[in-house]
């Protein structure tokens, strides 16, 4: 699921019409409100077609910093423990033999990558609790429904599990110090 959402939140490359229709079918039986909102975004960009898509994509989350699907960013403005944050992250992805490609360590669809090669438990949890749904959600607020990829991140926020103490305790977008305790830099 995580790779899906990580080709959805990626810029939009000819992949992507592959990708709407394999993410569609994987959510449909567990997610299907999620499965639903997806299959929204695809008609959207069925009607924009590639280059519109692309602006599109563009101008929500490249032209606008407040809007940007930069995790660390999101949480940690560009404050050093951001960097902090994004040499901690490509620490973890070197141990997971995860590739960063062309964006930044702390970008949500690399983020997404790393989140499928993890086990179920408090790494993933705090990742997802502390840093990925807030930041996800700050996004969503600053793009306000005016962009279809509105629907895939609202899906995606739909699909995460929440951490097992519920959601973060935090009004502000700040990891805990535990969950730092994925990046011991940051300590």
């Amino acid at each position: 699921m995580y790779r899906h959402f990580a080709t959805l939140v990626s810029y939009p490359g000819r992949e992507i019409w592959r990708s709407l229709d394999e993410s569609i079918q994987a959510l449909a039986a567990e997610f299907p409100e999620a499965a639903a909102m997806i299959g929204k975004f695809r008609e959207s960009a069925v009607s924009l077609g590639q280059e519109a898509l692309e602006e599109v994509y563009l101008q929500t989350f490249e032209m606008r910093a407040e809007s940007a699907l930069y995790v660390g960013h999101q949480i940690f403005g560009e404050d050093w423990r951001r960097g902090l944050f994004m040499a901690g992250l490509k620490e973890q992805y070197r141990a997971h033999a995860i590739s960063e490609g062309p964006e930044l360590p702390d970008h949500l669809s690399v983020v997404l990558r790393y989140l499928e090669s993890l086990e179920p438990g408090e790494e993933m949890d705090e990742l997802i609790g502390d840093c990925i749904i807030p930041a996800v959600r700050k996004v969503l607020q600053r793009i306000e429904g005016n962009s279809p990829y509105s629907h895939v991140l609202d899906a995606l926020l739909l699909c995460l599990p929440l951490p097992r103490g519920g959601e973060s305790e935090f009004e502000e977008i700040s990891c805990r110090t535990s969950s730092l305790s994925l990046f011991p830099i940051l300590r």
